[in-house]
């Protein structure tokens, strides 16, 4: 099996003592075949300080102004030499000393992701988060992959771009939809926790949920808008932006095999009477 090079990267604003437990997690790693990115935007706290008490040649690091989330994580990926990226930002920890060898162990890297378990840390202990077995266009209408556990192959980002920095926080599930739900990127399974999520961070806080779901139908829009063409394909395409009872039936419809053939039978008929 070939091992191949990962390229961990970590983006810092002001969370000095995050950062400290982040890249203590990373370079502590027993598995040899990493590098190590840190993208600082030029902190006012002490996280220079901070990467510079790190002397390890894995490790390669900038610091300064950046325009967000996205535009850092962007920096951290034309930085990156690896065949896969993993992105463990300040605050979050890889959850042992020997995860990335066990990952590497545990599956010949060919699919484009690479998806572990994420634990998230709260105040009762951590609560551990698992992919379903198939990465599904319905279930990313609605879910999304767990970004700080899974290992994205890096010429994914050659074939279909970097994150868009127009969206501040829902960069990394419009590249899951554009690349798994639209264009069938290959995703494969590991149920083994990778990572452990600070719940601080912007995508956890709850006043941020109204800006998540007006990205998240900016972006519906501008990848499904162009299926849509008829009066019923607009009204249809505004069922699937907003949650609703008929979303939920659909959901149920996908479940059952004889029910999905019966609405696939009604639609072809219902849309030959449209034409």
């Amino acid at each position: 099996m070939s091992v191949p090079l990962l390229s961990v990267i970590t983006i810092n604003y002001n969370d000095a003592q995050g950062l400290k437990k982040t890249m203590d997690s990373v370079l502590r790693q027993t598995y040899a075949n990493f590098e190590y990115i840190v993208i600082d935007g030029n902190s006012t706290d002490t996280s220079v300080a901070q990467i510079k008490t790190y002397a390890d040649n894995r490790l390669r690091w900038i610091s300064e102004p950046d325009s967000g989330i996205y535009n850092a994580m962007n920096k951290g990926i034309l930085l990156a030499k690896g065949a896969y990226v993993l992105f463990v930002n300040s605050g979050d920890y890889l959850i042992s000393s020997i995860i990335l060898e066990e990952v590497i162990s545990l599956y010949d890297f060919k699919a484009s992701f690479i998806g572990g378990n994420l634990c998230l840390e709260k105040e009762g202990g951590l609560e551990e988060k698992k992919h379903p077995e198939k990465i599904s266009f319905n279930y990313l209408l609605t879910k999304t992959i767990y970004h700080p556990a899974t290992f994205i192959k890096k010429e994914l980002f050659d074939r279909y771009g970097l994150y868009n920095e127009h969206n501040k926080i829902i960069s990394d599930w419009e590249f899951f939809f554009k690349t798994i739900g639209l264009n069938g990127e290959s995703f494969h399974k590991i149920d083994k926790a990778v990572t452990v999520f600070d719940m601080n961070g912007i995508s956890s806080n709850p006043e941020n949920e109204k800006l998540i779901q007006f990205e998240k139908n900016r972006v519906l829009q501008k990848y499904l808008k162009a299926m849509f063409n008829s009066d019923l394909d607009a009204f249809l395409l505004s069922q699937i932006k907003a949650p609703s009872k008929r979303i939920k039936l659909l959901k149920k419809i996908e479940k059952s095999p004889l029910i999905r053939k019966v609405t696939t039978v009604i639609l072809t008929v219902l849309s030959k009477l449209v034409k």
